[in-house]
């Protein structure tokens, strides 16, 4: 674990370069568009809800329905023609089991499925210094998986699917950035989290003494979205960042600075990370290819 002296202060001006953000309307997402925007970006947001006031630069986005995916892509190609940051940033949690369309596990095919999707409809216009960053969550190493069971509602909790959509993702995330680099195309995929944040995220626990217990904790050392976006800006914009770490927030509640934690556990196994990589194809029928 290293501590690194970044603040959102330090974001610097990214005046003429597009970020593409997912589930930016609420929460942390909301958080890393305004402050892309504020910082000079041109934020083009994909959400399941908008807001009245929603621009020009947002539409609607179901990231469980991998048709919407296509389409928002679509939407996003015909608003830009380069993209220098894709945060993949919307999730659900918590949720019974359900089936998404593609016929994986609801809260999978949200949280990592339709990103991988996305990303692979977006990977074209990915210039060549540019980032996709992919928000996990600093519970992943709790989490199992099988990629052969990607749809079984044997032994399912909530809970546990949740973690495991983000172990989904930092395996992913590591996947990707291999291809990205073996390409030599320049462009990088790294891995955020939020910490504790106090978001809608945390509504959604299946029993009264969860949801009381995680209050509990957020009263006390729970983040405010835009400090909590902390990690994510930093992996957005930071020069050089190491191979298989998680940025987060540390620190500071209100100002927090950034801790870059080593990848463990089963995010680092390797043909875990190309059994899910291959069974996403199935499921998503396109593969991001650097």
């Amino acid at each position: 674990m290293a501590t690194i002296p970044w603040t959102l202060t330090d974001l610097p001006d990214l005046t003429g370069t597009t970020a593409a953000v997912t589930g930016g309307t609420r929460g942390v997402g909301a958080a890393v568009a305004s402050l892309l925007a504020r910082a000079g970006a041109r934020v083009l947001v994909g959400a399941r809800s908008l807001p009245d006031d929603a621009g020009a630069d947002a539409a609607l986005l179901d990231l469980g329905d991998l048709d919407d995916v296509e389409r928002f892509a679509a939407w996003v190609g015909e608003h830009t023609d380069r993209l220098d940051l894709l945060v993949n940033n919307a999730g659900i949690s918590n949720q019974p089991f359900a089936l998404a369309p593609s016929g994986l596990e609801s809260q999978l095919a949200v949280n990592h499925l339709g990103h991988f999707a996305l990303t692979a409809r977006l990977l074209p216009l990915l210039s060549p210094a540019g980032r996709v960053v992919t928000v996990t969550s600093a519970l992943y190493p709790m989490a199992v998986i099988d990629p052969d069971a990607l749809a079984s509602a044997d032994g399912y909790h909530p809970g546990a699917a949740y973690v495991r959509s983000k172990l989904a993702n930092v395996l992913f995330a590591r996947a990707l950035d291999t291809r990205l680099r073996a390409s030599g195309s320049g462009a990088r995929s790294l891995l955020a989290h939020p910490g504790l944040a106090a978001t809608s995220m945390h509504d959604t626990y299946p029993d009264a003494q969860t949801t009381a217990q995680v209050r509990a904790a957020l009263a006390t050392s729970g983040r405010e979205p835009e400090p909590a976006s902390t990690g994510i800006l930093y992996a957005a914009v930071a020069p050089d960042v190491a191979a298989d770490v998680v940025l987060g927030p540390d620190g500071d509640l209100g100002k927090p600075q950034v801790v870059a934690e080593a990848v463990v556990g089963a995010g680092l196994d390797d043909d875990l990370a190309e059994r899910l990589w291959a069974a996403s194809v199935r499921y998503a029928g396109v593969e991001p290819v650097a």
